[in-house]
């Protein structure tokens, strides 16, 4: 049995939409709900695999039924799932969060499943990857992360201000290059034509990492494979261990259908100053997908030629 934590004063207050998730998370069920100063640890029993999960900037949206991140796929294997989910956005850099998951490898929660992956997504991805040390040999996909926001260690990493300026960056848990090195095997998603993302990922290369590029994809991962498809079974490859670059490619595929990367890249071109091949590439997307935002995308191309012919 895990003590609850004493909550400080400056602790951030518990956000609607938790409740469903404390009677579910039943002790007498082997369940367990730690509220700590920013965060909220969540675990709900199963077999197999323990994933644990983290969540991202946006996974306060929900105030009405708060659920780890990921919850509704990893609880319909049967899998056991700890969510790791915030009240202030953070990093995951709240002391008391980090006792707590301490005390959860002390109490053998980890061990006690044969297989322990840990997944999340920009912040999140920082926190599977940055917690990684509780399991080792563990599974760990990342999309998009961050490895810290130390300024000492990641210099080139200039969003996400707030976030820097909450907690101890030189305390444990602060540097995901470092974390990640324990995972057997570590799936990086990330779009290298974002400067900051493809830096963060070459910090975690090597050993049992590898380094999935997709570019045109933006920071914005999760959306951009909701649109093709393909995230739950990337997510079910990650998590389970049986991504590779083989596949991950016949997946991606699907991004030939998807407007939002269509758009990225056919801007990328006009950015570029590659009228010609962006109008070939909006004209075949049109007719691959037909859609208003590559409608008009093919009308300012040949506007923008025009005006480069009057030149």
């Amino acid at each position: 049995m895990i003590a609850q934590p004493t909550l400080s004063p400056d602790a951030s207050p518990l956000p609607p939409g938790f409740d469903p998730l404390r009677k579910a998370c039943d002790v007498a069920a082997g369940g367990i709900f730690i509220e700590t100063d920013h965060h909220v640890l969540a675990y709900l029993p199963g077999k197999d695999r323990l994933v644990v999960t983290f969540d991202n900037l946006s996974s306060d949206r929900e105030v009405e039924n708060r659920q780890p991140f990921a919850a509704e796929l990893v609880r319909r294997q049967g899998w056991g799932i700890l969510g790791v989910m915030m009240k202030r956005k953070d990093w995951f850099q709240c002391p008391q969060l980090k006792t707590q998951m301490l005390a959860l490898k002390g109490a053998g929660l980890f061990e006690s499943y044969p297989e322990v992956s840990l997944y999340g997504s920009s912040m999140g991805g920082f926190g599977a990857a940055v917690f990684a040390s509780l399991a080792p040999g563990c599974t760990v996909l990342a999309l998009a992360p961050q490895t810290s926001l130390d300024q000492t260690v990641a210099p080139f990493e200039t969003r996400y201000r707030y976030g820097r300026s909450l907690g101890d960056w030189s305390a444990p848990f602060h540097d995901a290059a470092e974390g990640i090195r324990h995972a057997a095997r570590a799936y990086i998603i990330y779009d290298p034509q974002v400067a900051e993302d493809r830096l963060h990922a070459e910090r975690m290369a090597g050993g049992g990492t590898l380094l999935l590029p997709v570019p045109h994809f933006t920071h914005k991962i999760p959306p951009m494979f909701k649109r093709m498809e393909v995230l739950k079974d990337v997510a079910m490859m990650g998590m389970s261990g049986q991504l590779d670059p083989l596949s991950f490619r016949r997946l991606m595929r699907k991004r030939r259908v998807a407007v939002p990367y269509l758009l990225t890249m056919i801007g990328a071109a006009v950015a570029r100053g590659r009228l010609d091949l962006a109008a070939v590439a909006a004209n075949r997307a049109h007719e691959l997908v037909p859609n208003w935002k590559l409608r008009k995308l093919q009308n300012e191309i040949r506007l923008a030629q025009a005006a480069a012919a009057a030149e």
